[in-house]
């Protein structure tokens, strides 16, 4: 598991609101290794900053498609940020997302008609790690997987994006962090229904397999590549760490009671 590394955001970033509830831009950021990227940057408070880390480490961890991410650095008069953190130096944190240039799942549905709707519904739902989505948001409490949180380009290109309401939302503490709550997979509110009996049968046995992959999970690493140990208090780290271990035993149960074939507890 690599660390996430440091980018610097370049004067020039331009503001843009697709639904946003935080204040987003488009614009270049320079990475520690020289190179220049396009990237999508995040105004967002520490939680979230932390929640979008947290998530892009664990995804990479187990496989699943998502956008290179940095932690970016705005210098003083560079970018209007107001809800991220500041550093010492009066430079704010921000996150910073490779742009893919992939639309979301909501454009394409807002762009076509019922029949195409259906057609992109099927061809989600005949995605190589569709289960293993629905156990990678069980794990996290992802509450906000909405179609405009997940990029489809057609021909099996899928990104996952916007992890900022993780671990059971944008604000938590660390007396929040339940791992035995079941919480909210709204993959079952848009993407379930539209599942063939035999597709969610198919589903559920990787949602096993996932949680087999992640069990006696150890999140010490993850804590320290993502960078929230120099970012959190010390309480929320712990706090985080211990509900993503404990929250393995979870997955099979929540993520295949979203697809629609419970399990037994």
């Amino acid at each position: 598991m690599s660390e996430i590394q440091l980018a610097t955001v370049l004067l020039g970033a331009t503001g843009f609101n697709e639904n946003n509830v935080n204040d987003t831009f488009r614009g270049q950021v320079l990475t520690s290794d020289g190179r220049t990227r396009q990237a999508i940057i995040k105004d967002l408070n520490l939680v979230q900053l932390c929640n979008e880390l947290v998530a892009q480490c664990l995804a990479r961890e187990v496989g699943l498609p998502i956008p290179d991410c940095y932690l970016g650095l705005v210098r003083p008069g560079i970018l209007n940020v107001t809800k991220a953190p500041a550093t010492t130096d009066g430079s704010k944190l921000v996150f910073v997302s490779v742009d893919v240039k992939v639309p979301n799942v909501t454009y394409r549905w807002q762009g076509t008609d019922t029949a195409g709707k259906l057609a992109l519904l099927s061809e989600i739902s005949k995605w190589g790690d569709l289960g293993h989505l629905y156990a990678y948001d069980a794990w996290i409490a992802n509450i906000d997987r909405h179609m405009g949180n997940l990029l489809f380009g057609g021909d099996s290109e899928f990104w996952l994006i916007d992890h900022g309401h993780c671990f059971t939302g944008p604000n938590w503490q660390a007396d929040q962090l339940d791992p035995d709550v079941e919480y909210n997979n709204r993959l079952s509110e848009w993407l379930t229904g539209h599942l063939s009996l035999d597709q969610k049968r198919q589903r559920a046995t990787e949602v096993r397999e996932f949680g087999v992959g992640i069990n006696g999970f150890d999140a010490t690493q993850t804590s320290k590549n993502s960078r929230i140990s120099d970012l959190l208090p010390l309480r929320n780290v712990d706090a985080l760490k211990g509900f993503l271990e404990k929250r393995t035993a979870r997955v099979p149960i929540d993520a295949s009671k979203a697809l629609g074939v419970p399990t037994m507890v």
